[in-house]
């Protein structure tokens, strides 16, 4: 009885049947019921779970409209499953449903799911390798960007989680890209900025607060962003000339941009607070902060 039971049991059934149970059932625990499970689908084919996360978005969009309005796109991305891989077969799947087109006013942006960046931690110890480009989630990110099939992301999801959680890992490279494509790091009262002089930066600090901090290597992106591109276009034919702006044409020189948040009591009170001197002297220097009578007291420690 018990070689029967044995024989029965779903860990000895073929890896084949067990990818047909997966894709069937839209069970999230199968695949973590047992090590045995856990290898033979995170081993599996990036259409399996393509096939999969389709199946999951259309079961939750038949019994809930605000799955249907969330999108395809934002519902597949909250799963750890949905690498670019998966993301391009599931765009390439004959199953895949109908993504709104630009100009559908029912085109939604696609949110960016807190997983991305939730593991993002600091790399100031001595002997960490620095963060660079070629880092996750940013390649992963460029590519939701850049792809004109999937809805343009919303920089800001979730009170500006990925930039706050860049500025707390000192991901530049990721900071800077998240500002190119219109991060504000006034959400959630400023968070971005008080965790960057936590973190005592100044170079992040600076980065946060002016425009022009991107630098000539922000401006080169944003235009080698096929999207922005494409915004572009659009704004240079609204007027039915089709030629760029006097401005562009003819290389005038740059107008200073405004930054990005005004500081405040606040954030000179942090910097005060963490012993941050050069942050605390860039505040009140040159952007002419002033503190409050709390902060006086505290710098006259």
């Amino acid at each position: 009885m018990t070689n029967i039971s044995r024989t029965l049991a779903l860990d000895h059934l073929p890896v084949e049947l067990l990818y047909d149970i997966y894709a069937l059932a839209l069970s999230p625990t199968l695949p973590v019921t047992c090590k045995y499970f856990h290898a033979v689908f995170k081993a599996a084919p990036a259409t399996l779970h393509a096939q999969y996360l389709i199946r999951c978005y259309e079961e939750s969009a038949e019994q809930s409209t605000s799955a249907r309005l969330f999108g395809l796109i934002s519902k597949v991305l909250r799963y750890p499953i949905c690498t670019r891989a998966v993301l391009e077969a599931i765009l390439r799947s004959p199953e895949c449903p109908r993504i709104p087109p630009p100009d559908d006013p029912e085109r939604r942006p696609t949110m960016l799911p807190r997983h991305l960046f939730r593991n993002l931690t600091p790399r100031d110890s001595p002997g960490k390798r620095p963060w660079t480009e070629y880092d996750e989630p940013l390649p992963f990110l460029k590519f939701l960007y850049d792809d004109p099939r999937i809805p343009y992301p919303a920089t800001n999801s979730y009170d500006g989680y990925a930039l706050t959680r860049a500025v707390y890992a000192g991901f530049t490279p990721l900071v800077r890209f998240l500002l190119e494509h219109d991060a504000s790091p006034a959400c959630k009262g400023n968070l971005a900025v008080t965790v960057a002089i936590r973190r005592k930066s100044l170079p992040l600090v600076r980065m946060l607060v002016e425009r022009d901090r991107i630098g000539a290597a922000g401006e080169s992106m944003w235009r080698s962003s096929k999207k922005r591109r494409r915004s572009v276009a659009d704004e240079r034919d609204s007027d039915g000339s089709g030629r760029a702006s006097n401005s562009e044409s003819h290389g005038a020189k740059r107008r200073k941009l405004g930054d990005r948040v005004s500081v405040t009591p606040d954030m000179l009170r942090a910097a005060v607070k963490c012993g941050a001197r050069d942050i605390a002297e860039y505040l009140m220097r040159e952007k002419g902060c002033v503190p409050d009578m709390q902060t006086v007291l505290m710098m006259g420690r």
